[in-house]
């Protein structure tokens, strides 16, 4: 008669049971150590990645929101600086990237009595919450940033110290060039451009040059002229800028010209020469002329002519009028 006696099937099921009191917590030993290693070699290469990211970009991946988003940063670059990494560690816990200005972090939680243990396997890693089983690993700047502190960034680091100068600019005799704008600032006081020898000269690439010699000035207020001496252009200018000289008959308008800058239209009479003179007593004596003016129409004026004689000799009579703007 064949099969199992309920005595020996109970014997068999004994010692399974025995087989797996004692198999199966060095099994799940074993799955755990594996999971830990794992855990801190993917929480090592973000780490790594990270700093590989600031020291090629200056700043941590995304550092403008906290490094909340640096895995997608990181895997955006091309090539990807992270990949095949998930956004959970092998315990299926949420992996947190953090930074500040001079730190990078990731936190995250393991399982009972492992965190430990991941905590050893990562250097710059700590328990920060032994109840929750939490540990957090923490980098600096790459050793290679605190000892170029006192050189110019040539990228956008997040500190405008790394792209100030403290000291001044030496070129030695080379150019700067592709420059965009360029803006002064000297705390108020006037800032200055300056040359060490021979002329400062501003140049357009079609031609246009202003040219400043040693010892001459080029401001808003005064202009230097070298074809006069290097005088000061404010000192040769009258008060009176000439507008336009015309000739005018009686009952002519002269239009008034526009005088920016607070200047006032003016104008000025110079008679022509008339027809002979005349003495008292001749008959169809010649015309001179005894009154010559200009009536003011607000944005004209009209010339008025009175004269001894008669009226097609007064309408013959001609002048010039010449137009200024005065400054006072």
């Amino acid at each position: 008669m064949g099969g199992f006696t309920l005595i020996e099937l109970a014997i068999v099921l004994a010692v399974m049971a025995l087989i797996a009191v004692y198999t199966t917590p060095r099994y799940m030993e074993q799955l755990n150590q594996k999971r830990a290693i794992l855990t801190a070699q993917e929480t090592q290469s973000f780490l790594d990645a990270a700093r590989s990211y600031r020291m090629q970009n200056g700043s941590w991946p995304g550092q403008a929101s906290s490094c909340a988003n640096a895995k997608s940063v990181l895997e955006s670059t091309s090539p990807p600086t992270l990949a095949g990494i998930s956004a959970t560690n092998k315990y299926n816990q949420a992996v947190t990237p953090a930074c500040d200005a001079n730190t990078f972090s990731i936190t995250q939680s393991i399982a009972q009595d492992w965190d430990g243990v991941v905590a050893n396997n990562l250097p710059g890693t700590v328990i920060s919450n032994a109840s929750t089983y939490t540990i957090r690993s923490t980098i600096g700047i790459p050793g290679s940033e605190p000892a170029l502190n006192s050189k110019l960034s040539r990228v956008y680091t997040g500190d405008p110290e790394m792209n100030r100068m403290r000291t001044p600019l030496l070129l030695g005799g080379n150019s700067i060039n592709e420059v965009s704008n360029m803006y002064l600032n000297n705390g108020g006081a006037d800032a200055r451009v300056r040359t060490e020898a021979g002329r400062l000269i501003l140049s357009t690439p079609y031609g246009g040059e202003v040219a400043i010699e040693n010892g001459t000035n080029l401001s808003v207020e005064n202009v230097t002229l070298r074809q006069r001496g290097n005088a000061n252009l404010i000192d040769l200018l009258p008060n009176f800028v000439q507008k336009g000289t015309y000739l005018v008959r009686h009952s002519d308008g002269v239009i008034k010209p526009a005088c920016p800058g607070g200047g006032s239209a003016r104008a000025s009479l110079r008679p022509g020469t008339m027809r002979g003179g005349w003495q008292e007593g001749e008959v169809n004596h010649g015309a001179f002329g005894y009154e010559y003016r200009l009536l003011d129409y607000g944005s004209y004026w009209i010339v008025s002519t009175n004269i001894i004689g008669s009226e097609v000799e007064r309408n013959n009579l001609q002048s010039l009028v010449d137009v200024y703007c005065y400054y006072p």
